[in-house]
């Protein structure tokens, strides 16, 4: 058994772990880059800087969808955007959609608490468990190690901004409904079920 343990951690790492790992490094950076950028300029104008963001966002989609070559635009796609993308830039213009949704809907400090979540918690659930060995029941795709690293992380940054049962709460609650084999992008599913939850549990 030691030997197979001491085989399979000299093989190499896959080339997809190295570009996934990147990827949610560059996730969190972006939503933390978010949740500053919010803190900064408070309630109403991080809502008007997020739906500025969102509409130079959809310009840029505009010009891709024309064919223009935009380097700095291109060259961030080719390093960290998926294959299977509905459309270039899907990921971050999901990211302003679902941060914006919330900053029209719910308080300030939840909102920034749902942000950490999805930047942090998604984040690091993907960066462990690339590494996890224990699939979940439901989704084998997903690993226990995963999910505790969601809630681990994002219970921790969430509150910061919010108190830590409601900070917990929502972060085992996303966390679970990340593991589910949705076919809607988790940037605006999370931030989405957050909201509903919020205006139907009060917390």
């Amino acid at each position: 058994m030691a030997a197979v343990r001491e085989e399979l951690a000299l093989k190499p790492k896959s080339p997809t772990h190295g570009f996934e790992s990147n990827r949610q490094w560059f996730h969190i950076l972006f939503g933390g880059g978010l949740l500053a950028v919010a803190l900064f300029l408070g309630p109403t104008h991080a809502l008007y800087g997020y739906a500025a963001a969102l509409f130079l966002g959809l310009t840029i989609l505009h010009l891709k969808l024309c064919g223009y070559a935009l380097p700095f635009v291109d060259s961030a796609l080719t390093q960290y955007e998926r294959k299977n993308v509905l459309f270039p830039g899907q990921g971050a213009l999901m990211y302003f959609a679902g941060t914006l949704f919330l900053l029209a809907f719910v308080p300030f400090d939840f909102a920034l608490a749902v942000i950490a979540i999805v930047a942090f918690g998604d984040g690091f659930a993907t960066l462990v468990g690339l590494h996890g060995i224990h699939g979940l029941p439901w989704n084998k795709k997903k690993k226990w190690e995963g999910l505790a690293a969601f809630i681990f992380s994002a219970s921790a940054i969430a509150s910061l901004v919010v108190p830590l049962a409601p900070a917990v709460f929502y972060a085992v609650v996303l966390g679970a409904l990340e593991t589910l084999a949705w076919r809607t992008d988790d940037n605006v599913l999370l931030p989405v079920a957050a909201t509903i939850l919020f205006h139907v549990v009060g917390v």
